[in-house]
Order: structure tokens, then sequence, then C-alpha cells
């Protein structure tokens, strides 16, 4: 029984990795398409009201500062993902060392 457990404890660490790093990753596109949602809702009102050129104008300088700062916020969130894929990824191959330790073979 000893040793069915020392089998079973990395993968059930593996389990529970998995499922945390999934559940993180869900609840940040969720957020990300509500963001987004709100964005679009936001800028259509603000389309809707252009009523002359400077209405326009300004609209335009608007959607001008909005991509920029979505780029920057792309750049942010793909720095962010990478070290978040880093960590999962060393947590990944320290269960896997952990477990291959234990694993002597029987005389």
């Amino acid at each position: 029984m000893n040793d069915f457990n020392a089998f079973a404890a990395p993968i059930t660490k593996l389990i529970e990795l998995n499922k945390a790093q999934f559940e993180k990753m869900a609840a940040a596109q969720q957020e990300a398409a509500k963001n987004y949602a709100q964005l679009t809702e936001a800028r259509i009102k603000a389309a809707v009201t252009i009523k002359d050129a400077d209405a326009l104008n300004t609209f335009v300088k608007e959607q001008v500062e909005l991509a920029q700062s979505g780029l920057e916020k792309i750049v942010a969130d793909s720095k962010s993902l990478f070290e978040d894929t880093k960590a999962y990824n060393e947590q990944v191959l320290n269960i896997v060392k952990e477990s291959t330790a234990g694993l002597t073979p029987k005389k």
C-alpha cells in the first residue's frame, strides 16, 4: 500500500496543479471577455453620440489612445502569462523530479 501511495502522490499533485492552473486561466479569460464587452458597449455609445466633426475628431483620438493602451495591456498580459507558464513548468518538473527520486529499484 505504501508503494501505491508513493506512486499516487505525484499524480495527485499534478492533478491539483493542473486544476489550479486551468481555473486561473479560465478566470482570466472570463475577466478579459467581460472587460472587452464593456469597452465595446461604451465605444458604441460614444460613436452614437457623434453629431459633428469635432465630436468625430474626439472619438477618433480616443480610439487611437485605446488602441495604444490596448497594445500595452497585451504586452503586459503576455509577459504575465509567460511568467505564469514558466512557474507552472517549473512546478511540474519539480513534481516529476521528486517522484523519480523516490523510485529506487528493489533488491
